[in-house]
């Protein structure tokens, strides 16, 4: 009997040694097993008792401080409850009843075998978790679409994200990124007047869709990016319903025809949730889902109307669902004005948001460097103490200011223009592989080609097939002298020397870092061919504006350009004149008249105006002295509009000069005055104690 019975007792004692974690020896257990035992006694007694499941929200309550403290995530919190509260049974099971009946029998057997499957048990335990794991995920991948299976569906989408979105990732920077809860500064959004500003957050628990504007690298996808990250660790649970979030990146429907729905499902796919096509049908129908729909700006201009329609179509379709879009101020006309409650507009960093942004990266600036010296240098440059008012603009700044012996230029074209040399000529020469002149070039070709794709090729213009790149590139490299072997080395070159140009995709396409580095090499590309850039900017507002302003700041004169626009678009000239290196005093004079007369606007045509007009007093020279002149004495004179008045004010704020607070104190009495006067941050300080020292 004992040897019929044999192979069945070996196979049953393989199984039991294999799911033994290996010899232990008695030690004081960590913080961290300390805090998963107490999880698991937490379980046992609310099963003795009687007592359901905890919810995600409880457990945040009981242990929340404590998983901060030692690095756990509430989805690990959530793991070891359910494995222990599922593992805890009142009767035996029937494999521990039966080794029980059967020590007797084994006896000297069973210490042999286990003698035996000790040393062989590290090999075979790998086997077998390698076979098991491959097994559970093979099943898990057919299975996780069923309802039964939606739990643990979303923990490993919460896990999934959380690995995507934890760190801010730095093109430029290999292997250095920054953690997001660190440099994530809380967005302030503007609704129908200026001082009505809110934290983005608040905003989400009191509209249910929302529309969300900004300039560009104003902090629009990153928003969404922290509000699927606040989803995966327990973050987000002000909302209604708590819902889960799916990020969609709209380029992607650029030269795809398939419904949003199936889009849906592949992005939750990418995430280790696969087969969610009933999960996403539910919770559209059940308002569970909120959909984050990034950038409606990088949609081709041509194929936008098509898109605008597929997501109102899905938003009257599912009236419960929430939903938050992205789009480039400049871009978008209203296109969901009926399908969302509010539209707001992410607004510049103030100067707290300023030094919170940059505080992380104190810890890698060298001796000599420091915070406090880089806001000095920043303010001694009004024009990119503007653009560090931009998180996209002021991340660039950091890296260089923290990793390189870069000196800030004083104008936005200027800086874009020695930022990329800096950074295509950043390593050491000798592991340089091609000179930095040539992968400029190649660059700047890249994307004219890309942004030309959307209305000549009727493509995306973010990013490329590989095949169109190393296409692309082979056209030009002869003029560098350079063969057609060169083209993939050139190419792999730059991606990961210079982290201008990104392999995405699993390298199937490249994309430029960011879209505002490729509006600046595109620029570049025509910077002597003013007709062709005229050309594009008529059959293509939207897609060419960014790279028109860019392009007037390049050391040439624009006026002939300018001019051009200026008889088909008159503001856009005026934003031209404000980057202008060069134009003529006839032209630029007979603009800034012209539009002297619409300050105080106060529709989305009003804010162009002020901005305009700040970047121009924010320089020095006659023209800036001017027009400084000119806001201060709308703001003195009484018999100007109260709208002209607060224009002024605000404008002045904006050029980020200390003589404007000098100016702006005069008149605090006025409440925004007051509110630009809170937007000049630390600029406004010392005029506001010399002040106060003065009546004290």
């Amino acid at each position: 009997m004992i040897f019929k019975t044999f192979p069945k007792i070996v196979v049953l004692i393989l199984l039991g040694s294999l799911c033994l974690t290996g010899p232990t020896w008695a030690q004081s257990p960590s913080p961290r097993d300390a805090l998963m035992v107490e999880i698991q006694k937490r379980a046992q007694r609310d099963v003795e008792h009687h007592k359901p499941q905890k919810t995600l929200h409880e457990l945040d309550l009981l242990f929340g401080e404590k998983a901060k403290v030692q690095g756990v995530s509430i989805s690990q919190i959530e793991e070891w409850y359910e494995e222990a509260y599922q593992s805890v049974k009142p009767e035996k099971s029937w494999l521990a009843e039966f080794m029980e009946n059967q020590v007797a029998v084994l006896g000297w057997g069973l210490a042999i075998l286990f003698l035996i499957f000790h040393f062989l048990r590290e090999a075979m335990n790998k086997f077998v978790i390698h076979v098991f794991t491959t097994t559970k995920n093979w099943l898990y991948r057919r299975l996780a679409g069923y309802r039964f299976l939606h739990k643990i569906a979303l923990r490993r989408y919460r896990q999934a994200l959380i690995d995507k979105f934890r760190q801010f990732i730095i093109p430029f920077r290999p292997g250095r990124p920054l953690n997001m809860g660190e440099i994530y500064v809380p967005l302030k959004v503007k609704g129908t007047r200026d001082i009505d500003q809110i934290d983005a957050y608040q905003a989400l628990t009191k509209h249910k869709r929302l529309m969300v504007v900004g300039a560009p690298g104003a902090g629009k996808s990153m928003l969404l990016r922290h509000i699927a990250l606040s989803y995966a660790e327990g973050r987000l649970t002000d909302l209604p319903k708590l819902p889960v979030p799916i990020l969609l990146e709209l380029n992607r429907l650029n030269e795809s025809d398939a419904p949003i729905k199936e889009k849906l499902v592949k992005i939750l796919d990418l995430h280790d949730f696969p087969n969610a096509h009933n999960f996403v049908e539910i919770g559209l129908k059940s308002g569970t889902v909120m959909l984050l729909f990034d950038g409606l700006d990088e949609v081709n201009t041509s194929e936008r109307q098509r898109v605008v329609n597929k997501i109102n179509e899905l938003l009257d379709k599912y009236p419960r669902c929430s939903a938050v879009i992205t789009c480039r101020v400049a871009v978008y006309h209203n296109e969901f004005a009926e399908k969302t409650d509010q539209t707001l507009e992410i607004v510049d960093f103030n100067d707290q948001q300023i030094w919170a942004f940059l505080a992380p990266w104190q810890k890698d600036m060298p001796d000599g460097k420091s915070i406090e010296q880089l806001i000095r240098t920043l303010r001694e440059r009004p024009r990119i103490m503007a653009l560090a008012r931009n998180s996209l603009l002021l991340t660039i700044i950091a890296y260089l200011y923290t990793d390189t012996d870069f000196v800030l230029p004083h104008s936005r074209a200027e800086f874009y223009s020695k930022a990329t040399d800096v950074l295509l000529d950043q390593w050491k020469v000798e592991r340089n592989h091609y000179k930095a002149v040539h992968k400029r070039m190649v660059l700047r070709h890249l994307a004219l080609f890309n942004q030309d794709s959307g209305a000549k090729r009727k493509q995306d213009r973010r990013s490329i097939e590989r095949e169109n790149v190393l296409e692309q590139i082979k056209l030009i490299l002869p003029d560098f002298n350079l063969a057609d072997e060169d083209v993939e080395p050139i190419l792999d070159d730059i991606v990961e020397r210079s982290g201008l140009l990104l392999s995405i995709d699993g390298g199937e396409r490249y994309q430029f870092a960011y879209l505002t580095l490729q509006e600046f090499f595109a620029a570049a590309a025509l910077r002597d061919d003013a007709e062709q850039l005229l050309t594009r900017f008529k059959a293509d507002q939207d897609t060419w504006r960014e790279t028109v302003k860019i392009w007037c700041g390049l050391d040439h004169d624009s006026t002939e350009l300018i001019r051009a626009i200026y008889a088909e678009e008159p503001i856009m000239a005026f934003e031209c004149v404000a980057d202008a290196q060069q134009v003529s005093t006839d032209l630029a004079d007979e603009i800034m008249e012209y539009f002297k007369s619409q300050l105080g606007t106060a529709d989305k045509k009003g804010e162009v105006i002020n901005r305009a007009f700040a970047a121009i007093a924010s320089d020095i020279r006659p023209r800036g002295q001017n027009v400084f002149g000119f806001l201060a004495d709308t703001l003195a004179d009484t018999e100007e509009s109260e709208q002209r008045r607060v224009a002024a004010a605000k404008t002045l704020s904006m050029s980020n000069l200390s003589q404007a607070a000098e100016v702006l104190v005069r008149y605090r009495k006025i409440p925004e005055v007051r509110s630009a006067l809170r937007r000049m941050g630390d600029l406004a300080v010392p005029v506001l104690e010399t002040l106060a020292k003065t009546r004290g």
